[in-house]
This record gives structure tokens, sequence and C-alpha cells, in this order.
């Protein structure tokens, strides 16, 4: 059987017992502030961590993009100047 990830008790399916995720449900309202919870902990890091900062990474799109367009605006430069030529 798994464990809860909060209080470790058995669970049958998933990481977080029903007690647990009401407690984090509760403190998320405002309606629980039992600081030293395991629940309340694992939903603090878990926040947490879902709040930092995540590095940039749209620089591989934007070269692709820079790429796929250079060779586009080339192709249409050549068939341009084929047909003036030719």
């Amino acid at each position: 059987m798994a464990k809860c990830n909060g209080c470790g008790n058995e669970v049958s399916e998933g990481r977080l017992c029903a007690l647990c995720a009401a407690k984090m449900i509760s403190y998320h309202d405002g309606d629980y502030n039992d600081e030293n919870d395991p629940a309340v902990k694992l939903y603090r890091e878990t926040a947490a961590k879902m709040n930092s900062p995540k590095p940039p990474s749209g620089g591989c799109a934007l070269v692709l993009l820079a790429i796929t367009s250079l060779s586009a605006l080339l192709a249409a430069a050549g068939i341009g100047m084929e047909n003036f030529i030719g």
C-alpha cells in the first residue's frame, strides 16, 4: 500500500489521504491554521515550489523560428530571382 505524503498513513490510492487533503483545503481557505500539521507543511512546500520563478525556456523555440523564417525568406528570394532571370 502507498503512504500519504502528509501524515504517513496508508492510503489505498494516490499519495494523499482524505484528511490531509481536507486540511490543505481548509488551510488555503483560512479556516485551519495549525502550522505544525504535516499536511500544512506539505501544502506550504508545494506552494513555494509552484510559485518559485522558473528560468525562461523559450530560447530554443525562438532560434527554431528564426531558422525557419530565414530559410523561407531565402527560398522566396530564390524563386523570385528565378522568375526574374528566366
